[in-house]
């Protein structure tokens, strides 16, 4: 099996990890088949399981291979949805410098902070003090986003429940599953603080467009993959602009465009000023 990304002149629709591996001979199509029935009964009980998770707890695949697999699927939808010039701010090493500095500054203080805020956390409901979560980055590559939890522990599987559930944008004002101790955490953005590391790890930048999650992703049109041409960001316009709770897709998806048409280095430090401004003088903006 030969994965062609142009057949008789056409773009092809994007490969899945699921036709990586069985080029790669890790599995056959009655395993494939059987995986994908076995996700679709899941997702009906409200049970999310990646594809390829799937194949790692049957014992067909080990984790490296899945995460070999990713890479060649990432690699070869690559060129297929991204045909636009790299944007300048992933090539800019003043930004880069600028998110080093942050992130080191930013893990300094999470260190400090850290062992107040993981005793509120597990006093309150005994769960775990992390959450994480795969996220779609710079040009489609996931990566797991890191947290201070702020919801309760079955957050994902209470996800399709909560009022104003959207699958292309999930941003809620009130969600009954955030906690008493997340509330606080996310009315003064310390639950972002461990997203430094994905900072340091050049997976987010300090400013950016917000990360998308893969059930989002897979709902947006060949515009709206415009999106993730830039790193995803602690912080962008639509959280500076104090419109952190809007609810339609269009209107963040026009903040992200004029972000990327109006970025330079200067732009990135106003942002910044103004989200720390936001978050000290109108934490009810955010």
């Amino acid at each position: 099996m030969h994965l062609d990304l142009n057949q008789s002149g056409m773009t092809r629709k994007p490969i899945t990890v699921g036709e990586v591996l069985l080029q790669q001979g890790l599995i056959n199509e009655y395993q494939l088949t059987s995986a994908l029935e076995e996700q679709q009964e899941e997702a009906e009980k409200l049970s999310w399981y990646l594809l390829g998770e799937i194949f790692v707890r049957w014992g067909l695949i080990t984790h490296e291979q899945l995460m070999s697999a990713l890479k060649t699927q990432f690699e070869l939808n690559e060129t297929t949805r991204f045909e636009e010039e790299m944007h300048p701010s992933v090539r800019s090493f003043p930004k880069r410098a600028l998110d080093l500095t942050g992130a080191v500054v930013g893990l300094t203080f999470t260190t400090c902070i850290l062992p107040f805020i993981a005793a509120a956390i597990y006093l309150e409901d005994r769960g775990p003090i992390f959450f994480s979560q795969p996220r779609v980055g710079l040009r489609g590559k996931q990566f797991m986003i890191w947290k201070f939890r702020s919801m309760v522990p079955d957050s994902d599987r209470r996800k399709l429940a909560v009022a104003g559930y959207s699958y292309a944008f999930f941003n809620v004002r009130k969600d009954a599953r955030v906690t008493r101790v997340g509330n606080f955490l996310r009315k003064t953005s310390l639950d972002e603080f461990p997203q430094f590391w994905n900072v340091l790890k050049g997976e987010m930048s300090l400013v950016g467009t917000r990360p998308p999650t893969l059930d989002e992703v897979k709902h947006y049109s060949a515009e709206q993959w415009k999106r993730l041409l830039v790193r995803p960001g602690i912080t962008g316009l639509w959280q500076a602009s104090g419109k952190r709770h809007l609810k339609e897709f269009e209107a963040v998806f026009a903040l992200d465009m004029e972000y990327q048409e109006h970025w330079s280095f200067g732009y990135d430090i106003g942002l910044i000023l103004k989200t720390l401004l936001a978050i000290l003088f109108r934490p009810k903006a955010l």
